[in-house]
């Protein structure tokens, strides 16, 4: 294999033109894919779900649990390739989600959740339609739109039937959801008196409307050798024509028409929910959703492009502000990484040039970074992966850089030492030996850190789809840095160095670090036992510090917004009180902190039903000026704002707050399905033993240290009006319980007569009874009820009518119902505060037979990331002994070697400990990626010790010159690795959050690494060091000489 790197430095430095070329072709290549590359802020976390919903109006959760949810369930229970079936019965919605393991394709879900519900046996109605094709950030751009001509009815038309379609025809978009406003309808109000005069029933109104709007055909007619298309005109234009509908004739003759029985209006449908905005109430909100797959960034861009001419298309005086832009964010984050890149780059260049002492062979060598970072985006475009902030984030360029020092360094020493002398001619052989002698080691260190990337590939689940593009990121620019490091490296040398002698300067930090090092290293090496003992002594500190750390499952990214949602107690609140109290949230937190920009809230759901909520159910978006503008009292500290702003809301009675990120709240209900970063769920059959049992497990929550915003959702305590027929009684009047439900469906909760069609709007026709006739309990007692025999009963004679509490709502899981807790963490880390509270939950918790409690949401990824990470850091560590043994040919100089790698981990533990850092799957990643960097380190000062060896030194004099000799691309090495990560780890911006435990474990672990491998390993190598085997490299003692006289010279 050593020949084979000798044969490719050979052949890129006489083919150095071809060389440089192919290198300038490489560059534009990048540039065009790094155009060309996708970047989002997170990758798409969630696997394939498919939401089924079905609106039953007028229905309550228990009905359309036992008609709806549950058919539906056991036909959609065992589709191939499903991983979870969950479900919510609320007041007039079924929402079933089916989620898939990723390896499902999307279309497929679809078509098979399409093709089982066909088989449902549903009530007449109820029509179940699949979610649009969305993923789990599905929301990508919000707007809202404001005229002072229209009331919100008109807004909602105007967004409902003309810019739904607009922004549908951006490439990208699977759909909009409309939010706010009521829905237009015509409305059929009829008095029941007036019936009863004309001797009418409200079915004949109801008939009588329906087939009132129809239009058909009768053929064509020939007429002067011409066919005559004939069409019967009938359709319903406007409110005169609904009140001209002749609903039958008295028996005198006179036309009884619906104006006569009923007050014909346009009115409101009823509503789900209601959207507000900073001081106003009732605003009419798009939501643009994209379909799954597809590129934010680009659709975003596709967008913008595509809303001047959508605002040109709006009706005059309407306007259309945006509320939330995805793309805000990511170009935050980009941002943050760019920041990033630039001061770590920087800071590379500055070092080379401090520890080169020559500003050319720094530049040189910091060619490697724009070089490899290209190659990487361009195998990222082959492959079709996105970039995103933590592939992006975590580049270490430093990491890149190290090959090239390693080579850079080498060259300019043996040019400098033996160099002099030589014609130009001769200098470049030398610079191609010199190029080779450390070519193996580049290469087995760049093994051996891709090595510590690979087993990342075996992630699953979340952890997966976070890593896997940082490592393949990781892997190609790593192979791109060590590409150009045996090619172009040498080959820009060779234009630059050969033509006349080079003075190698002393850089002024290497020469005090020398001057402290050679002393030390003496005296370590004549008490071995000394320092191996301290070594071992540090380790088994840090492995007792690192159980006071404390553990997550990752870093929530910052958005820049708090996601605040309210549950109004008790559940049964009417909108009108929801709307009351998230006025007031709205007023608390736009008057008292100039830190928010605006407030958008959501109460209740949409009407479409893409968003399950009852009207207890409140949403504020919160969004924030940057941290920067804040008051000095907050430090830019989100924590301190948010607990300030809890401490003013909690002043509003009967309200429960949960404070979260908007993404990060949309991850976790795709996730666990519940909206909480933990979330406690019991299943068991009996929805009071379920609340119960769901209240002592949310005090118990509630008092763990650490644990807030704990809400226990509601499933009982709805105020019901149950109307229960008396079959006897009803069939006295000959009347059926189908008469009877038909009566109640149109009678109190309206239905939907016929379509009335305005251009290419749509809007229903709804007949029911006015509102004083169904609007108490004692006017719907006396609904009258119209029976075979022409006679009107009161509907209490018929029926018993009683006041209730039933079920707010009734969440279903794996086919059991179940009560849900949710809360947050602040404070203290995830992985101890849950500990403690599933302890107590085990203790005092007694759980009936068939009731069992589960822990999800970001706990539960944590667990399995931590079971992950148990199985991968073994099979690393192995891969880089059985790398470290194929580079040494020893086992004894590979453990030699290894003992690097604990070494390490002492800095990381400790970097960890003072930064306040949890332990997290980013900072394990990090862990992973130290070993090979503290691995590499050791190689390269190893190899050479071996190299003396071969050539005759003694083990002594072997350790001491060559330890001396390696300080200088060690320290190099090291401390560039660690500075190319110090701006990533003191980034506060958005989007630095889940990059900054990768870097602290790094960076300290490159600390601890690089000052006891310079002491430690020698010690070792001289206490525990193999012998001498066969010669494997490509130096000379001739060099080896004029090395070490350097080094004594200095």
């Amino acid at each position: 294999m050593l020949q084979s790197i000798d044969d490719f430095i050979d052949a890129a430095i006489k083919g150095r033109y071809l060389t440089l070329f192919a290198c300038i072709a490489v560059f534009i290549a990048g540039v065009i894919a790094w155009k060309l590359l996708p970047i989002e802020a997170y990758p798409e976390l969630a696997n394939p779900q498919v939401r089924v919903i079905s609106l039953v109006p007028g229905k309550g959760p228990e009905e359309i649990e036992k008609l709806v949810t549950i058919p539906l369930e056991k036909e959609m229970n065992g589709i191939p390739g499903q991983t979870a079936l969950r479900s919510i019965s609320i007041y007039g919605l079924s929402v079933i989600i089916s989620t898939f393991s990723d390896t499902t394709p999307t279309t497929l879900a679809r078509q098979q959740v399409l093709e089982r519900i066909q088989g449902a046996s549903l009530p007449d109605g109820v029509s179940p339609r699949l979610e649009p094709e969305v993923g789990s950030l599905r929301e990508i751009y919000r707007y809202c739109l404001h005229s002072p001509y229209y009331s919100s009815m008109g807004l909602r038309s105007i967004q409902q039937w003309e810019l739904e379609k607009l922004f549908r025809q951006i490439p990208g978009v699977i759909g909009v959801v409309s939010a706010g406003g009521p829905t237009k309808s015509y409305q059929v109000n009829v008095d029941p008196y007036r019936l009863k005069a004309y001797g009418i029933t409200l079915k004949e109104v109801f008939d009588a409307v329906s087939k009132s709007n129809a239009t058909t055909g009768g053929g064509f007619l020939e007429h002067n050798g011409s066919a005559l298309i004939i069409r019967q005109l009938g359709l319903i234009k406007n409110l005169d024509d609904i009140k001209n509908v002749v609903i039958k004739a008295t028996p005198q003759g006179t036309p009884v028409r619906v104006s006569d029985v009923a007050e014909v209006k346009i009115g409101p449908l009823v509503r789900r929910g209601q959207v507000g905005k900073d001081y106003e109430d009732d605003v009419v909100e798009g939501i643009v959703l994209l379909r799954r797959g597809e590129n934010p960034t680009q659709v975003l861009k596709a967008l913008k492009s595509r809303l001047p001419a959508i605002e040109e298309q709006l009706p005059k005086g309407v306007q259309l502000a945006p509320l939330y832009d995805r793309d805000k964010l990511i170009n935050q984050t980009l941002q943050t990484v760019g920041n990033n890149v630039t001061m770590g780059i920087s800071l590379v260049v500055v070092l080379l040039a401090v520890f080169l002492a020559d500003l050319g062979s720094a530049v040189i060598t910091a060619v490697v970074i724009p070089l490899s970072i290209l190659i990487a985006f361009i195998c990222l475009t082959l492959m079709g992966v996105p970039a995103n902030l933590l592939s992006l984030g975590a580049i270490d360029f430093g990491i890149l850089v190290d090959s090239a020092v390693v080579m850079t360094e080498n060259i300019v020493r043996r040019l400098s030492q033996e160099g002099h002398d030589l014609s130009p001619g001769e200098r470049l052989i030398l610079l191609g030996e010199s190029a080779r002698e450390v070519g193996g080691p580049i290469v087995f260190g760049i093994i051996t850190i891709i090595a510590t990337f690979l087993p990342i590939f075996t992630f699953s689940g979340v952890e997966g789809k976070l890593f896997k593009p940082l490592a393949i990121t990781m892997v190609t620019a790593l192979i791109g840095a060590g590409f150009v490091a045996l090619t172009l490296i040498p080959v820009l040398m060779s234009f630059f160095m050969v033509k006349k002698p080079v003075k190698e300067t002393t850089s002024p930090l290497v020469a005090i670090a020398r001057l402290i090092y050679k002393p030390t290293l003496g005296w370590s090496l004549k008490h071995p036992l000394v320092v191996i003992s301290f070594a071992v002594l540090a380790v088994s500190g840090a492995a007792l510090l690192f159980g006071n750390i404390g553990s997550e499952f990752l870093p929530h990214l910052e958005e820049g917004n708090i996601w605040l949602r309210a549950t109004l107690k008790p559940g049964s609140v009417t909108l009108e009180e929801s709307v009351k109290v998230a006025r007031r949230i709205r007023t608390t937190l736009i008057e008292n902190y100039p830190e928010v920009r605006q407030v958008l809230s959501q109460e209740g759901g949409p009407d479409d039903g893409t968003d399950p909520a009852k009207f207890a159910d409140q949403e504020h978006y919160v969004d924030l000026k940057p941290a920067r503008e804040w008051r000095p009292q907050f430090k830019e500290n989100k924590e301190l704002l948010i607990a300030a702003m809890r401490k003013d809301l909690e002043q509003i009675p009967g309200v429960g707050f949960y404070f979260t990120q908007y993404i990060q709240t949309t991850l976790d209900e795709a996730l666990s399905g519940v909206q909480g970063s933990l979330v406690a769920k019991i299943a068991g059959p009996d929805l009071a033993e379920l609340e119960k049992l769901g209240r002592q497990v949310g005090h118990i929550m509630g008092e763990t240290p650490g644990i807030v915003d704990v809400i226990v959702d509601p499933l009982l305590g709805q105020p019901q009006f149950v109307i229960e027929i008396d079959r006897a009684q009803a069939a006295r009047y000959g009347l059926s319980e189908e008469d009877l439900k038909e009566l109640v469906e149109i009678a109190i909760g309206g239905a939907s007569a016929s379509t009335v069609i305005e251009g290419e709007r749509r809007y229903d026709l709804m007949v029911r009874l006015a509102a004083p006739y169904r609007n108490s309990e004692e006017a719907l007692k006396d609904v009258l009820v119209d029976t075979p025999s022409g006679k009107k009963v009161p509907l209490s004679q018929l029926a018993s009518l009683k006041t209730m509490n039933g079920a707010t709502q009734i969440w279903r899981e794996a086919g059991s119902r179940m009560a849900t807790i949710r809360a947050n963490v602040r404070g203290r880390d995830l992985a101890t505060a849950v500990e403690d509270a599933q302890a107590r939950v085990q203790k005092e918790l007694n759980l009936p037979e068939s009731y069992s409690v589960k822990w999800t949401g970001e706990f539960q990824r944590q667990r399995e990331a931590s079971h992950q990470l148990a199985i991968v850091l073994p099979v690393t560590l192995v891969l880089i002994i059985i790398i470290l043994y194929l580079s040494c040919g020893t086992l004894g100089g590979a453990i030699v070697m290894f003992s690097v790698v604990p070494l390490a981990a002492i800095g990381a533990i400790c970097a960890l400990f003072l930064t306040h850092t949890y332990f997290s799957i980013s900072a394990g990643v990090g862990l992973i990626a130290l070993f090979g960097l503290a691995v590499k380190n050791g190689i390269l000062l190893v190899s050479f010790v071996n190299e003396m060896r071969h050539e005759g030194f003694s083990i002594e004099e072997a350790i001491y010159q060559g330890s001396l000799v390696r300080m200088r691309p060690v320290l190099m090495t090291a401390t560039i690795a660690a500075v190319g990560l110090l701006p990533a780890a003191l980034s506060n911006e958005i989007g630095s959050q889940t990059q900054k435990p990768f870097a602290i474990v790094i960076i300290g672990g490159l600390i601890s690494c690089t000052l006891l491998t310079l002491y430690v390993l020698p010690a070792l190598y001289l206490k525990f060091g193999p012998s001498p085997g066969k010669k494997s490299g490509s130096g000379s003692r001739s060099s080896i000489r004029a090395e070490l006289s350097d080094i004594s010279g200095k």
